[in-house]
């Protein structure tokens, strides 16, 4: 039976919120299968939203206008910088991120509202941009619609529910990534066709009746047309570069040239079939040519080539008693009139469309039947198919009626494929390939091609698969193929996440690799909910459609226990009580909060006057439920009544979720469809706190298990927003969800890790932690623990502390571990705990058990559990392997023997080797083995020959392995010792963990071989670089290294590139690597940790690299003092500088916070001498000697307009004189920058034109330091925006810096890399180097796709918004561009502080 048949009709149905959630909880919001859906007569969830007046329009946000604000603060006003805000009488300082406008009513609406006054008190947090996505989850394919994966060069697209996700691998790398999400679509996506010719153009049709055709570089639709039924396939035609052909399944095939914005038109005047459309094919070369394929069987063909006729007919040759239900067709490409069917029965034929004759009849096994078919490129005659039933791969011929291969790839059944020409990641040449075809056809009969198979599978699964190396180049097991309604980390392992579905199945993900460990399968429910058992019980127990509540017991992969007791009605709600594991809560359409022991015994049953949507319990016996009348109740299960212990009347609307807090047991949340979040006293019976923001129906809510007033609520509105619920503040809003937010989970062993899952069918993980960036900040400028971690027990309360401290269980831990380790080692301790807390990212324990292994801990079983499947340290990695390789080599032995080998067929060639083996002629028996491809047989005769002509062919086999791209090579090179060329195998294929290892490995066998070859095997030719003591494979497993680590920053992780130059010694670029991810609280743990710590081995192999290491910690921290200069917490801005060395670099650093700081003057001189500064009064009497000490102290002084003119004129004469190697330009610069420009001020008061020339002077140089750090993104950049200064301001005295501005991009565009700066001499000054990737810079966005402002590309992972809060940058681009000019791009003179 259909979905659709289930649904409820919505006539006479006025309720708009009834009538919305009926369909979204009933039936995945209409994003299921549309087997019955005409297209035009059901009720979209869009349209239903917008028959209610107050239905918001887009994406503008609902807030409280100016004059309705909840705590009667002053109206927002927006002032000067845009990334300063005021509210309620006190100065916030937010992230560039904001991005604000007026709204018409008076409040505020934005892409992102980003508005936050303090966390704490006087510890200011920042606001906007502050939700950092750190992983994804794409969503599987669609099981429904068939035409909905395609390929084009170096991309693939397949379509889920709601959005395309585009796939893309780079350019000589094997390696596929996403590049991006589109999401337009508001119903389920049916169809969609890459351009032909043009890669960027893409095609797609859905339910929302509308068909599209995407930009995927810009990820925006270009153009759109709606019809007037659902568009089931879209096609491009052939030799028509702008023509898009579309059909409903009724038809006709309409034709729509999308560049010219004009009305589409019947293709051959048809009005439609007396068959349903099941797909149609343009011929690929014929322009004009179609067939059309129909349920019944039929083929139309339309020929314009012959006059424009048209005709219908079955196929002549089939017998009645076969299905003849039409699956798909395709034409050949090598012929005009032959077309390849299938149809459901199993049959496939090759037709001629001429005569309607069956050409060759092709024979399935028995009980097979193809679901989907492709022709071969570049091999004629040659097509592929996947069965309906399992995941097997038939290769076929034209001229044979059984397939020459069968590969089984998965045990599910294919749903669709495609095939596209495989792409060489080693780039060989044209005659090799050319070889390596020949070669194979040869020895095998028949040529395999070089293509790849775009796969997808019943269950969602997507993969890539390479016909003729035989393996997948890539393969992503499947995500959910619907809405996600529920997720939840298990409470031991915070690695393990479960999820729930409408596609009724639970997915257990391991977070770090994103990978599926388990799965339920389909229970022919939708998954509603579900909850972990608590401690080591390993089950989760689920709620479904179906009113079922059953636990599954995770290990032993099976359902302990099913309770009916809501019959047929649906559950929304379940919840194990985690302080007495014996209760199960739940809650459903009967009206009912059911609460069962485990045993499936009924202990309670609380009535309620509606549909019950949420449960939750606080401790073991008070239990807070939500109900459709609005109310929350709560009742004490230990009382042996029925009544409610309160009754709270909570919301408008009905109360969808209740969560407990988890430190302040008398406070509890609730979200309603009124699209507020409420904030409840249990004791008092009252409401705390409303907040407002969300535009429609809340779902998901979670409260942060550390920072208690820190809430997480998840909307239809497709945002995510994160509150104070002290001051109803919403502190930051997402919408990279492309649909409604469900669920939200937090661990509270990893406090600020969030995890989100959605409509889109996509789950994500978020990082919290720069809600308490001023926290980590006190750590880092070590400040005492009881300003960090709740002492006083203020926590008991009943209400909200007023101050930020860490308040919760891990909290608690960590004190106690840092009160057990001794003094010696607390500092570094206290380090690395507070680190590990605040990094979102699991995969930071690798990062550690690496550390620990350089400090001198060796013992394996000391490190984290996880260590072995990690990145290991080179001296763990061969005995590692080795031992999991014997282990699996058992397994094998055990499960199927050893692998039987392939034997020629050439008998004759084979007796001519046994006759030359009779005559003892055995280099002529071992040749003719090569011939025949038997190596082993002659590899292991040669010896008996020479051990010379052995070599000699086991060099001859590897270079034919290598030939052949054939993976079998490696053993052969390994025994060889032929480094370079194993690795340039592995890197070729994108395989650079086997590279590193296997080049460790090398490494290994070298230093313990023997000193001397045996003696009849001649010595190895030394290499210049060995007479010159190097040692070739270490340096080639060192730049092995360098190639993991930048592979794994370039797809956002830091942590993780760190982890691989840790594994090789590297300690100087493993903190590079973290600095450039801008993880920097790691950069100073980790160094100090490294440099510092007292157990310390005396003679350590990075001890050359200690200044270097030193100076990466200095950036980090100095960074990190901006940041709190950002937040406004001066004192701890000055405390974080007096962290660094004695020397100029911290002098400066402390001068920077001085000169930026507009307070009063007596907060000035306090916090002058809080840095160690004399008053601005004394500070001219400091500024003699060096350039240096002028210019800094009298920018410090009452004055300081003499100390920026003298500053000017020094940088105008260094650059004339082209002294720009002197490490005073930098210093005197970096003064120069910190200096205010946008506020009026009694103390600066900069002249229009001087700031004109200081900007133009700051990003000329900001152009060079760029180029000197390798910034080579924005230098260019860079220097337009120094010419466009000159040229709209024309400041008086600067006009020599044009001439320098054009030579610097002059030698910038011939590649010079000679700017005349010693950056090897000053590592405090020059250390950060190489372009920015912080975490998540891999992720495409999904609903809110920005342009950078600078490089007018799409932007990946986190964005930063500028002042006029409407352009924006990439924050890997706003991180580099603020590190060497810190002003704004638009020239407002706005300072820029990402960090």
């Amino acid at each position: 039976m259909s979905r659709w048949g289930k649904k409820k009709s919505y006539d006479n149905i006025h309720n708009y919120v009834e009538r919305v959630e009926d369909v979204l909880l009933s039936e995945s919001s209409w994003s299921t299968s549309d087997s019955d859906c005409s297209g035009c007569l059901h009720l979209s969830r869009a349209d239903s939203l917008q028959t209610d007046p107050n239905y918001a329009v887009g994406l503008e946000l609902a807030t409280l206008s100016p004059t309705q604000t909840l705590d009667n603060s002053d109206a927002w006003n927006i002032h000067g910088n845009a990334n300063y805000l005021r509210s309620a009488g006190s100065h916030c300082l937010l992230a560039g991120g904001l991005k604000t406008s007026a709204d018409p009513t008076g409040g505020l609406s934005s892409r992102g509202l980003r508005c936050s006054p303090s966390l704490g008190g006087t510890d200011t947090v920042t606001g906007g941009g502050m939700l950092q996505q750190l992983a994804l989850l794409a969503a599987g394919a669609q099981p429904w619609h068939h035409n909905i994966c395609t390929a084009h060069g170096r991309r693939f697209a397949y379509a889920a529910t709601l959005a395309i996700y585009v796939y893309e691998v780079e350019e000589g790398s094997s390696d596929w990534q996403l590049f991006s999400i589109l999401a337009n679509h508001r119903k389920t996506i049916t169809c969609l066709d890459w351009h032909p010719t043009n890669e960027d153009l893409l095609a797609s049709a859905s339910l929302d009746q509308r068909v599209c055709v995407w930009s995927v570089s810009s990820q925006s639709v270009l153009c759109t047309i709606s019809i007037c039924r659902v568009p089931t396939v879209v096609a491009w035609c052939v030799g028509h570069r702008d023509l898009l052909s579309f059909s409903t399944q009724i038809g006709p095939v309409q034709l729509w040239s999308y560049a010219d914005n004009s009305e589409p038109y019947q293709y051959f005047e048809d009005y439609g079939y007396s068959s349903l459309i099941i797909t149609y094919r343009w011929h690929p070369t014929i322009p004009g040519r179609l067939v059309v394929g129909h349920d019944d069987g039929k083929i139309t063909v339309y020929r314009e080539d012959s006059g424009k006729s048209r005709y219908s007919a079955f196929p002549e040759g089939a017998e009645d008693n076969e299905d003849h239900s039409l699956v798909t067709l395709e034409w050949d490409t090598c012929s005009p009139d032959y077309i390849l069917v299938a149809y459901r029965g199993g049959s496939l034929w090759l037709v001629d469309i001429n005569t309607m004759m069956i050409i060759t009849k092709y024979v399935m096994p028995i009980s097979a039947s193809v679901n989907t078919l492709a022709w071969l490129p570049d091999a004629p005659g040659m097509f592929v198919t996947g069965d309906a039933e399992k995941g097997i791969l038939r290769v076929w011929t034209v001229s044979k009626p059984t397939p020459i291969e069968n590969i089984v790839l998965k045990d599910t059944g294919f749903h669709v494929l495609c095939t596209t020409r495989a792409l060489n990641a080693a780039c060989p040449s044209n005659d090799k390939q050319s070889q390596m075809i020949e070669r194979t056809s040869e020895r095998k009969g028949i040529m395999i091609p070089n293509v790849c198979v775009l796969t997808l599978f019943k269950d969602g699964g997507v993969g890539l698969y390479h016909l003729r190396r035989k393996q997948w180049i890539f393969n992503r097991e499947h995500g959910h193929t619907e809405t996600i309604f529920d997720c939840s980390f298990k409470p031991e392992d915070s690695d393990l996440l479960a999820t729930g579905s409408f596609d009724g199945s639970i997915k257990i993900w391991k977070i770090d690799t994103m990978e599926a460990v388990d799965t339920l399968p389909n229970r022919d429910n939708i998954i509603y909910s579900l909850s972990w058992a608590p401690a080591d019980l390993n089950c989760i127990v689920a709620g479904t459609s179906g009113g079922e509540v059953f636990i599954w017991d995770v290990g032993k992969h099976k359902i302990l226990q099913d309770i009916i007791s809501h019959k047929d009605k649906k559950v929304f709600c379940v919840a194990w009580n985690h302080k007495d594991s014996r209760r199960i809560a739940s809650a459903g359409e009967s009206g009912y909060c059911y609460v069962h022991q485990v045993s499936g015994t009924l202990v309670h049953d609380y009535r309620h006057p509606g549909p019950v949507y949420g449960c939750d319990w606080r401790d073991a016996d008070i239990l807070a439920t939500g109900c459709e009348d609005g109310k929350i109740r709560i009742f004490n299960v230990s009382k042996n009544r029925k009544e409610p212990v309160t009754e709270l009347k909570a919301h408008l609307k009905k109360v969808f979720r209740v969560k407990w807090n988890p430190v302040y047991e008398d406070i509890l949340c609730s979200g309603s469809d009124d699209s507020s979040v409420r904030i409840w006293s249990y004791s008092k019976a009252q409401c705390l706190t409303i907040l407002v923001g969300h535009s429609d129906n809340v779902r998901g809510l979670a409260w942060c298990p550390e920072v208690p007033y820190l809430l997480i609520s998840g909307s239809w509105d497709r945002t995510m927003r994160v509150w104070d619920a002290r001051y109803a503040n919403c502190l930051d809003v997402v919408l990279d969800h492309g649909a409604d937010v469900y669920g939200l989970s937090i661990h509270p062993i990893r406090p600020f890790l969030l995890a989100s899952c959605s409509r889109d069918s996509t789950m994500r993980l978020w990082s919290l932690a720069s809600f308490v960036a001023p926290l980590q900040l006190k750590v880092l400028a070590e400040k005492p623990t009881e300003e960090i971690i709740d002492e006083t027990g203020e926590n008991q309360g009943k209400s909200f502390s007023t101050s930020l401290h860490l308040c919760g269980l891990r909290a608690e831990h960590l004190r106690t571990a840092l009160q057990k380790t001794d003094l010696a080692h607390r500092t570094s301790k206290r380090l690395k705990l507070f680190a590990d807390l605040f990094c979102g990212d699991v995969r930071v324990r690798n990062l550690w058990d690496l550390v620990y292994v350089l400090k001198g801990h060796t013992d394996i079983s000391m490190l984290s559990p996880n260590y072995t499947s990690s990145i290991m340290h080179h001296s763990h990695l061969v005995k590692c392997s080795l031992a999991m390789a014997a282990e699996k080599e058992m397994e094998a032995n055990r499960g199927h023997g050893v692998a039987s080998r392939k034997h020629s067929t050439a008998e004759g060639q084979e007796a001519l080797a046994e006759s030359y083996l009779r005559c003892g002629s055995l280099q002529q028996y071992c040749e003719l083995m090569t011939r025949l491809h038997q190596w082993d047989h002659a590899l292991a005769l040669a010896p008996a020959v020479s051990v010379d002509y052995w070599r000699k062919l086991m060099a001859r086999h590897a270079e034919q392995l290598l030939n052949d791209d054939n993976e079998e090579c490696v053993p052969y090179l390994l025994a060889s010792r032929d480094a370079d060329k194993l690795i340039n195998f592995h890197i070729g294929r994108g395989h650079l963990d086997k590279a590193f290892s296997e080049c460790v490995a090398l490494s290994k066998t070298h230093r313990t071989s023997r000193k001397g070859p045996p003696p009849e095997v001649p010595p190895r030719v030394p290499t210049a670089g060995e007479m010159n003591g190097i040692e070739p494979v270490g340096q080639r497993t060192l730049e092995c290294a360098h190639l993991v680590a930048e592979w794994h920053l370039r797809r956002g992780s830091p942590i993780i590139a760190a982890c691989a130059l840790l594994a090789v010694d590297d300690v100087k670029g493993s903190l590079s690597m973290l600095l450039r991810g801008h993880e920097l609280e790691l950069v100073v743990a980790v160094g100090k940790l490294i440099c510092t710590d007292p157990s310390a081995n005396d003679s350590c192999a990075f001890d050359a690299d200690i200044p270097a290491i030193q100076g990466l910690v200095a950036a980090a921290m100095r960074y990190l003092t901006y940041r709190a200069v950002r937040l406004q917490l001066w004192d701890l801005a000055v405390d974080l500088a007096n962290t660094l060395p004695q020397g100029t670099n911290r002098t400066i650093l402390l001068a920077e916070v001085l000169i930026a700081f507009l307070g009063g003057h007596e907060e000035r001189e306090a916090l002058y001498a809080r840095a160690g500064f004399p008053t601005p009064v004394e500070c001219p009497e400091k500024a003699i000697g060096s350039i240096l000490d002028q210019v800094l102290y009298l920018l410090l002084s009452t004055q300081p307009y003499k100390g920026l003119n003298k500053a000017l004129e020094f940088l105008q004469d260094q650059i004339v004189g082209g002294n720009l190697d002197r490490e005073s330009v930098w210093y005197v610069l970096r003064l120069v920058q910190a200096v205010p420009l946008t506020q009026n001020s009694a103390q600066w008061m900069v002249r229009a034109d001087q700031k004109a020339g200081m900007l133009a002077i700051s990003a000329y140089l900001g152009a060079i330091r760029a180029a000197g750090l390798e910034y080579g993104s924005i230098v260019l950049y860079l220097l337009s925006h120094a010419s466009y200064l000159l040229e709209k301001h024309r400041p008086s005295g600067y006009g020599f810096l044009a001439e320098h501005i054009e030579s610097a991009r002059i030698k910038m565009e011939e590649g010079d890399s000679d700017w005349g700066l010693n950056v090897g001499e000053n590592l405090e000054l020059w250390s950060d180097f190489k372009t920015s990737r912080v975490s998540g810079s891999h992720l495409p966005r999904h609903s809110d796709a920005q342009t950078c402002c600078i490089t007018n590309t799409i932007i990946k992972g986190p964005s930063y918004f500028l002042e006029n809060g409407e352009s924006v940058m990439g924050l890997n681009d706003a991180l580099m561009w603020a590190k060497v000019h810190p002003f704004s791009p638009l020239g407002s003179g706005c300072r820029l502080n990402p960090f």
